[in-house]
């Protein structure tokens, strides 16, 4: 998902700093850098959201047209040489249950981060 502001005139840096605090306060292991476009922060590792992959925040533009995009890369399937009929017997319900977890952490995730955006905009 991503959103578009103009006319704020912000200090992307300084918003990309604020937005490292939003991951530190909901202990995620979380990385800044800069980008050709603007800045990137990747983080995982929550024990309060367990996502099952890693969170990308990418700013782009210039401070008074700039664009937050939010995107959740996950990770890939692992190939295993169990029989596919035994693990979904035995593991079935284990991973169905870790999968919906995680959709419902990134959807209270997103609200979360949405929200903690436009409030950060309203200043």
């Amino acid at each position: 998902m991503e959103k578009r502001w103009t006319n704020k005139n912000v200090d992307l840096a300084l918003l990309t700093a604020r937005i490292g605090d939003f991951f530190k306060e909901r202990d995620f292991e979380a990385m800044k850098g800069e980008t050709a476009a603007g800045y990137q922060i990747l983080a995982e590792d929550s024990p309060s959201f367990r996502l099952s992959g890693c969170v990308s925040v990418a700013i782009e533009g210039k401070p008074d047209d700039f664009i937050v995009k939010l995107e959740l890369f996950k990770r890939g399937k692992k190939r295993s040489f169990t029989p596919i009929l035994l693990t979904t017997m035995l593991l079935g319900g284990y991973f169905l249950k870790t999968k919906l977890r995680s959709e419902e952490d990134w959807m209270r995730f997103e609200k979360e981060f949405w929200r903690y955006l436009d409030n950060l905009m309203l200043y």
